[in-house]
């Protein structure tokens, strides 16, 4: 790890940030539909108003195998929501893996087997829908097609995407120009954070880049630090931080909510809470009614007392797939809807003191293992500069990084993650 630190590469970031910047200038935003039917400026102003008094938003992911796909599903969707009563606040979409790549990259003809906007109209019909927000993840900022895909999504009126976990969590073989990737990823969270008064979030899914890297949530909650050291304190972004992917046990999902809401304060804004993929019934799928209710139950309450914005995530019995139904969907967000009349005596079945000391003693473990890595990687670096911060530990890898400098003496804020309970 230190002959890799040893021998990066001298650049100069100021350039191509400023590159960014004057691009990010060029930029307008739009309201979605969904903004414009509502009333707000931006998915996070809704957020806000929402985290304020305690209300719960809803969220969902779509892996339409195509544009024509989603157009459908999502017309009949707003007349089978309205029929039922119930609403789906936001929604995420699986982009085709080629979207990942720079445009030039991308073939047109291919077969595609996820959305492919190739064009300024394709990203518009995404936050065309008046009834639901739409959430941009995987394969976005992070991706080496970040940068001309912020600005896409930017010019659409998308403005909460991610996923810069994936940054440090994913590869692509098909680019392997680490160097190149990061400039395009710090290029745009510059662009988001030219325009974080217009509402702009950068999300990040913990689970997605260091499942398997952080052993324990302390660790966790270290990389969420370094994240939001990076791109709120370096690049002037705002950061929203998910998770739950990999989260089984209710009680563990409130402590770190209450972990992120001691670091990020009263500018805690989060994108949604996902549903635990961990343990999930594969030969008997009914059955993952089970797992869904019970993070729902514990996430709403959650929610209500700690007031982060996060959405909390619906998800179908199979999980993600692109044979799910809308009334599957629909079905979900009506079970969800039974379930919030238990939610105040669930708030007061739990003892929310002992969660935030725990919650504590996890944001101490993260601040030592940030300010670690932030004072070993000054001995090869300017820490101060985005682009080489994000390099550095990509090159020298997330988990050697933790492994070598957590403290292994102190077990204060030692809370195993979930990963290890089943295979994957």
């Amino acid at each position: 790890m230190t002959e890799l630190l040893q021998n990066m590469p001298k650049a100069d970031s100021a350039a191509f940030l400023e590159d960014a910047r004057r691009e990010a200038k060029t930029i307008q935003i739009p309201q979605t539909a969904w903004c414009k039917a509502h009333g707000f400026k931006s998915e996070k102003e809704y957020k806000a108003v929402m985290a304020r008094k305690g209300g719960l938003m809803y969220h969902t992911h779509f892996c339409f195998p195509s544009r024509e796909a989603m157009v459908r599903d999502m017309t009949r969707l707003e007349g089978q929501l309205a029929e039922s009563g119930v609403v789906l606040d936001r929604f995420g979409v699986s982009l085709d893996p080629s979207m990942a790549l720079p445009a030039t990259m991308r073939q047109d003809a291919a077969a595609h087997n996820g959305l492919y906007l190739n064009t300024p109209d394709a990203w518009v019909e995404l936050a065309s829908f008046s009834f639901s927000q739409p959430h941009l993840g995987d394969n976005m900022i992070g991706s080496p097609a970040s940068f001309e895909s912020c600005c896409s999504a930017l010019r659409a009126g998308v403005t909460t995407m991610g996923n810069i976990s994936q940054f440090f969590g994913w590869d692509y073989p098909e680019f392997p120009d680490t160097e190149a990737r990061t400039r395009s990823a710090v290029m745009a969270m510059a662009v988001m954070g030219e325009h974080r008064a217009d509402g702009t979030l950068v999300h990040s899914n913990l689970d997605d880049g260091y499942g398997d890297k952080c052993g324990d949530m302390g660790q966790l909650i270290g990389m969420a630090l370094i994240e939001k050291y990076i791109a709120e304190d370096l690049l002037g972004a705002k950061v929203a931080h998910s998770f739950g992917d990999m989260f089984h046990s209710p009680y563990k999902r409130l402590v770190f909510l209450a972990a992120l809401k001691q670091i990020h304060g009263d500018e805690a804004f989060g994108s949604m809470v996902f549903t635990n993929k961990l343990g999930r019934a594969k030969g008997q799928i009914g059955l993952n009614d089970a797992h869904l209710c019970t993070c729902l139950l514990f996430d709403m309450a959650g929610q209500v007392y700690y007031q982060t914005g996060h959405a909390v995530t619906v998800m179908a019995d199979c999980g993600l797939d692109d044979q799910v139904t809308n009334e599957e969907i629909v079905r979900k967000l009506a079970l969800a809807r039974e379930l919030e009349a238990y939610v105040p005596e669930v708030l007061h079945a739990i003892d929310f003191c002992a969660v935030d000391q725990e919650a504590a003693d996890l944001v101490a473990r993260g601040t030592q293992l940030k300010d670690n890595m932030l004072d070993y990687l000054n001995n090869f670096i300017d820490v101060k500069d985005p682009y080489i911060m994000m390099l550095a530990i990509k090159t020298a890898g997330v988990k050697n990084l933790v492994e070598e400098l957590s403290d292994t003496m102190n077990c204060r804020g030692v809370m195993l993650t979930d990963y290890q309970l089943y295979s994957h």
